[in-house]
């Protein structure tokens, strides 16, 4: 298990927060699936990158957006552009 965190979009000490007030972490594997959604990349290209099946890739978005807090793959690309270099 990676315990990687994303930093805050605030530039704030320590891991960011859901909406619940929970520290969220994305996984390695997370990560790389979510520098590939903000590339623009499809679930399908992504899947083919990373050798996976395509439910895999949905399933690691999923949990990418429960993590993040947010619903959408144009939220998640700002969240996740908002969090800077770190994150990639």
């Amino acid at each position: 298990m990676d315990d990687r965190t994303v930093p805050r979009p605030d530039g704030g000490e320590g891991p960011a927060l859901n909406g619940g007030g929970e520290p969220h972490a994305l996984s390695a594997r997370e990560a790389e699936v979510m520098s590939l959604i903000a590339d623009g990349q499809t679930n399908g290209e992504i899947a083919a990158h990373l050798f996976l099946a395509e439910k895999t890739v949905k399933n690691h978005v999923r949990r990418i957006y429960s993590k993040l807090g947010v619903g959408s793959r144009p939220a998640a690309i700002a969240y996740w552009r908002e969090a800077g270099p770190a994150t990639r």
